[in-house]
């Protein structure tokens, strides 16, 4: 293969426009689990965010203003500085979601988001990263490019969809794909997970586990499957993903995954933001299509 094949290929990949209809699911779906995240996160200031919480406010600010940005540095030591952020947060995740004043509300929603988490970073999940890379990266996108007030203010009709650039969108999916292989490869550094034992023992922490299966499923056959199942289906997710032909069967699969591990596991909201993060690989045509009906049907 020539340097100018590489090149085409590159060129091919992250610059041959498409429509941004993948882009706009996840802009519309990952608003939804942002909402619902503050909304779970209010009663939680007291305990886990103000001064007189778990991590206070003076140490905290002590500990980690010089090696964690937050905008809390820019706002009085209080509780209600940061409640205040929240209300900031909510408001820009609103503008992002219906895409109104899209990049200046995406600049926003990741500073704040960024902010809040650094806030009591002990409590977050490896998904809450992955998101902060993701709002990152759509900052940079034209997912305001249709079902958004944007389009509607320029003119444009709501079932069409802006043609773009996917560079975005591509470091989205391999970012993703990263994750999943990146995952396994940590897993396999653990005896656990190479004699088959290690989906065994989150069952038995109580703080992680929302419903335990019944006991014949806890059987060692079972616990080999689950474990060993685990690895080969991050593994797909990871790989196969890239395979026209095995994109939608890895993307049930991979949404299947996610949800039995939400309903056994109380993993917060990681499985939530791993599944918004798969419909990035919706094929944009696909995406067009459900949007579209999706507007016919609610007319």
């Amino acid at each position: 293969m020539s340097l100018q094949q590489l090149c085409d290929l590159w060129n091919l990949f992250f610059h041959a426009e498409m429509s941004c209809a993948s882009l706009v699911v996840f802009r519309i779906v990952i608003s939804v689990v942002m909402l619902t995240n503050v909304l779970l996160l209010i009663p939680m200031v007291p305990d886990y965010f103000s001064e007189d919480g778990v991590w206070p406010t003076s140490v905290w600010q002590r500990q980690m203003r010089l090696s964690r940005f937050s905008l809390l540095n820019l706002l009085p030591p209080t509780t209600n500085a940061f409640r205040f952020l929240l209300l900031v947060h909510v408001l820009a995740v609103m503008g992002y979601m219906i895409g109104y004043q899209f990049r200046l509300c995406s600049v926003v929603v990741f500073l704040t988001l960024v902010s809040i988490h650094h806030r009591n970073a002990f409590i977050l999940s490896s998904g809450d990263t992955l998101l902060r890379m993701l709002i990152c990266y759509s900052c940079f996108s034209d997912a305001n490019g249709g079902l958004s007030m944007d389009a509607w203010r320029r003119g444009q009709p709501l079932t069409e969809f802006s043609q773009t650039d996917p560079w975005p969108l591509r470091l989205m999916q391999l970012q993703v794909c990263i994750v999943y292989l990146r995952t396994v490869f940590w897993k396999l550094r653990g005896r656990m997970w190479w004699n088959g034992t290690a989906a065994w023992f989150p069952l038995w922490v109580d703080a992680y586990v929302r419903f335990r299966p019944p006991r014949w499923l806890l059987t060692k056959p079972f616990i080999c499957l689950a474990t060993w199942g685990t690895l080969i289906e991050e593994i797909a997710l990871g790989t196969l993903l890239w395979i026209r032909e095995f994109r939608y069967p890895m993307l049930v699969s991979g949404i299947i995954f996610h949800l039995m591990l939400d309903v056994i596991m109380n993993l917060q909201f990681f499985s939530w933001i791993m599944i918004c993060s798969l419909l990035l690989f919706i094929f944009p045509e696909d995406a067009e299509s459900m949007l579209c009906w999706l507007c016919r049907w609610v007319d």
